[in-house]
């Protein structure tokens, strides 16, 4: 155990030992030492009574924070748990895109639920936010913006913006619209500043905006703020109506996400298998039954190419005059499935492990996922293997080998990454060819076992 998880694992005793003995008041000054991330490290890590019990005593602004980066199962949880008024108070201090992020997530009575306990204003603002489309710029933007007209002067400007940066995501610059709302313009705040206060804005702003269409994907806002160096980006309608703008940790959090959806596609399984895994609260059953659904369509392609192999070696067959040489055939298929299926277990295991701590109990759920998975792949390259060679001997050591290699090959694709990050070595770099390794070797050790003990009885 590193220095880093052994304090973790003091302070989670600390708080158990805390709430046991209601000491409420050390409690909340001990949490008031840590970031807010820690202290969801540690919410994710208590039984449900404990999480209510102190998550109740943290400072709103505090109780906030976390919920503006928690999952939609979490935030639903939670809430369920607080009265009517502790809940309108969290809600109030939260961030409006962060929450609409999170209830475009829960179903519509929830979601009007919560709307319902927010003020006029806010309200209106998430309701704007949740019509725009998941993958779209107005998807990820924010409302929390300072907008001046053109027509103030800078002592004016300054002034409204005093009054109102509280609710701004950033004010080290401001935009700069007309009496129709219309953007025309931006000012940084160094030039706000520095300029004699009865400056007119107009005059001031710069004219060369770059500014992204709410409609447009949000890979384009992406590119506009790497390639501009911005902090934040503005974000109009087709009649340059300012809308919103999107900060550059949003844009961070886009970037984070389009990459683990690569990453996701390389292996052959889905985003929504991590996310599932990557929720607190949820069934094992879940994360088994998302992990089958998202990975058996890509094994099965998988599959046809190591029979395809399969062919092309029983055209080799003159080379050995055997009865059971077809058994060389199938090779390929039974070591490639176990190396397929490990990918996949490794890729999402490398990609959870940088979101959240995993135990050795994931080494458990992926062998599940290897017997499903098996079971399906075993069945159907035994149909195909009877047509191909019509000896029920061959099929039973083909079958019963791909089923066992495929539970192993899910087990060791997740276990050694797992074991890395216990080393303090980097899993990303050292799994993928120690797992193909690992896998080519015990996947034929297994098959010619099996094979080997089966012929051995039939002789």
């Amino acid at each position: 155990m590193d220095r880093k998880d052994e304090h973790s694992k003091l302070l989670l005793n600390q708080v158990e030992d805390l709430i046991d003995n209601n000491k409420i008041l050390e409690l909340r000054e001990l949490m008031e030492e840590y970031h807010n991330r820690d202290i969801f490290d540690i919410l994710e890590n208590l039984d449900e009574d404990k999480q209510i019990k102190l998550f109740e005593i943290l400072p709103i602004d505090m109780a906030a924070s976390i919920l503006d980066e928690t999952d939609s199962e979490f935030f639903r949880h939670i809430l369920s748990k607080l009265n009517i008024e502790h809940k309108a108070n969290i809600l109030e201090m939260m961030s409006l895109d962060d929450m609409a992020d999170i209830l475009g997530e829960l179903e519509e009575n929830e979601r009007e639920e919560i709307i319902n306990l927010l003020n006029q204003e806010d309200a209106q603002d998430v309701k704007e936010l949740l019509i725009y489309e998941e993958e779209s710029a107005g998807g990820i933007m924010t409302t929390g913006y300072i907008s001046i007209n053109k027509d103030m002067t800078a002592k004016d400007a300054i002034e409204y913006m005093r009054e109102n940066a509280i609710d701004a995501e950033t004010i080290y610059y401001m935009y700069v619209v007309d009496n129709f709302d219309k953007l025309v313009g931006v000012l940084s705040l160094r030039e706000l500043i520095i300029s004699r206060d009865d400056s007119i804005i107009e005059d001031l702003m710069s004219e060369n905006i770059i500014s992204v269409y709410v409609d447009e994907d949000r890979e384009e806002a992406v590119k506009l703020v790497s390639k501009y160096d911005l902090i934040a980006i503005p974000v109009i309608d087709r009649n340059r109506i300012l809308k919103g703008i999107i900060t550059v940790d949003d844009v961070i959090d886009v970037i984070e996400e389009e990459a683990s959806e690569d990453m996701y596609k390389f292996a052959g399984t889905s985003e929504q298998e991590r996310d599932t895994i990557e929720q607190t609260n949820v069934d094992p059953k879940d994360k088994v039954l998302s992990s089958f659904k998202a990975r058996i369509p890509w094994l099965i392609v998988t599959l046809v190419g190591g029979f395809i192999a399969t062919l092309i070696l029983s055209s080799f067959d003159y080379v050995i005059d055997s009865k059971y040489f077809p058994l060389i055939y199938f090779v390929p298929v039974v070591t490639g499935m176990a190396g397929n299926i490990g990918t996949q277990a490794s890729a999402l295991t490398v990609m959870a492990l940088s979101n959240k701590k995993l135990d050795f109990k994931n080494v458990l759920l992926e062998g599940m996922v290897g017997v499903f998975t098996g079971i399906i792949c075993s069945f159907i390259i035994g149909i195909a293997t009877y047509i191909f060679v019509k000896d029920i001997n061959i099929v039973l050591i083909v079958s019963v080998s791909l089923l066992i290699n495929m539970i192993i090959g899910a087990m060791i694709g997740s276990f050694i990454p797992m074991m890395f990050k216990k080393m303090d070595v980097d899993p990303s770099i050292v799994s993928a060819p120690l797992i193909a390794t690992s896998l080519d070797i015990i996947g034929m050790v297994i098959y010619f076992l099996i094979t080997t003990i089966t012929l051995s009885k039939i002789v």
